[in-house]
């Protein structure tokens, strides 16, 4: 099990250091640097200027004060985190779009056409409904409680979290964005 070691939400742009607003429209993305995902919050002025070809995924988000409760999520980034991950074969990628495509199956952003076995090795066969195309998911076996890990990891590469100890790792954070549940 690869361990994904993601920077928390910035209360401040990475390119001109300036602290955002409550409630000011930013950009954050995601991008590989060395194996892991890396986290970049940048004000719109900033993304404007710079160039985007690193990064995996990148969405319009709002700095939140006031932390809304409950779990958010923007299916739409997850979906595009999705399509973008097709054809990567790094273990933690591959986990990550696993989890991906279990949650997209459940809000029905997903459909299961059918499940391949190749020797060790299961892969669901998913498409998106009213499109073209199929995507091809590798299986890991997680117990809930993994399942569940992975599901608060993902939450925290879109919204950051506070290092509740030493160990740098991650805890659920109440949600920041303001996104589809």
């Amino acid at each position: 099990m690869v361990d994904w070691k993601v920077a928390k939400r910035q209360a401040a742009c990475s390119g001109c250091a300036r602290a955002f607003e409550d409630g000011e429209a930013h950009i954050s993305a995601l991008s590989l640097a060395g194996g892991d995902l890396a986290r970049e919050d940048q004000c719109l002025a900033c993304w404007k200027k710079r160039e985007h070809r690193d990064a995996l995924l990148w969405w319009r988000t709002r700095h939140w004060i006031e932390k809304k409760r409950g779990i958010s999520l923007d299916l739409e980034a997850l979906e595009a985190l999705f399509v973008g991950l097709e054809g990567r074969h790094e273990p933690a990628l591959e986990e990550l779009r696993y989890v991906l495509c279990l949650i997209l199956m459940r809000k029905r952003r997903l459909r299961i056409e059918r499940v391949e076995r190749d020797g060790e090795r299961e892969e669901l066969i998913v498409t998106r409904p009213k499109r073209e195309g199929t995507y091809t998911v590798a299986v890991f076996d997680f117990d809930p409680a993994k399942i569940d890990e992975l599901r608060q990891r993902l939450q925290d590469v879109f919204e950051g979290a506070e290092p509740p100890d030493a160990a740098g790792s991650p805890v659920l954070p109440p949600s920041a964005d303001r996104g589809e549940s």
